[in-house]
């Protein structure tokens, strides 16, 4: 699960014209946890992919269907 999760963070991340340290500040996280989770070195927590969710405004259903 944690593969495809993190191509679809990256791939709504890109699609907001984010970098990952843009996307880190919207979600309260550190840009190196971001960037393992988008290399599939770490799987986030559902307080972390809330926080994903949200500074991406989709739902955490999209980012796990």
């Amino acid at each position: 699960m944690s593969a495809k999760l993190a191509r679809k963070i990256k791939r709504f991340r890109k699609e907001r014209e984010l970098t990952q340290l843009k996307l880190a500040e919207r979600a309260g996280l550190a840009q190196s946890f971001l960037s393992n989770i988008e290399n599939g070195l770490q799987s986030p927590s559902l307080k972390s992919l809330e926080k994903i969710s949200k500074a991406l405004d989709v739902s955490i259903n999209d980012l796990l269907k």
